[in-house]
């Protein structure tokens, strides 16, 4: 290995392990921030919150395997760079619309137990927000 790639692949470590902290700091943040939700809600919000997290993973998992095996057959199918970039975006489409039901069943929830909903641009949203403009 050239001497000039292992100096730039030891500037990488350093890059990593401020990027991984920051990451683990803003996961604990968030943790913080649920568990305050947790608290203040009696037993009986903990536990219909709970269980439609539940429901919800388990149908989560059927879902993505359809849209797993849906993608899967639509690669194989292809024949040309575009029709590729079709599946990846049906792909992406499907797992919007999925998110996108999940949110609204636990905003019912929410509602349900006199929570605030989960915002529309949640986490990874600021792309989205740019596009519009």
């Amino acid at each position: 290995m050239p001497s000039s790639v292992r100096r730039k692949t030891l500037w990488l470590i350093p890059c990593f392990a401020i990027v991984g902290s920051a990451f683990i700091f803003s996961n604990v943040e968030a943790k913080k921030g649920s568990q305050n939700v947790q608290m203040s809600l009696n037993k009986t919000q903990q536990q219909q919150l709970f269980e439609t997290r539940k429901d919800l993973e388990l149908s989560n998992v059927g879902s993505r395997i359809a849209i797993i095996n849906d993608s899967k057959n639509c690669i194989n199918a292809s024949n040309t760079p575009e029709a590729l970039r079709s599946c990846r975006q049906i792909r992406r489409q499907s797992h919007r619309a999925l998110k996108e039901q999940n949110r609204k069943e636990i905003n019912a929830t929410l509602k349900s137990i006199g929570l605030d909903p989960i915002p529309l641009h949640h986490k990874h949203g600021h792309r989205q927000c740019f596009n519009q403009v």
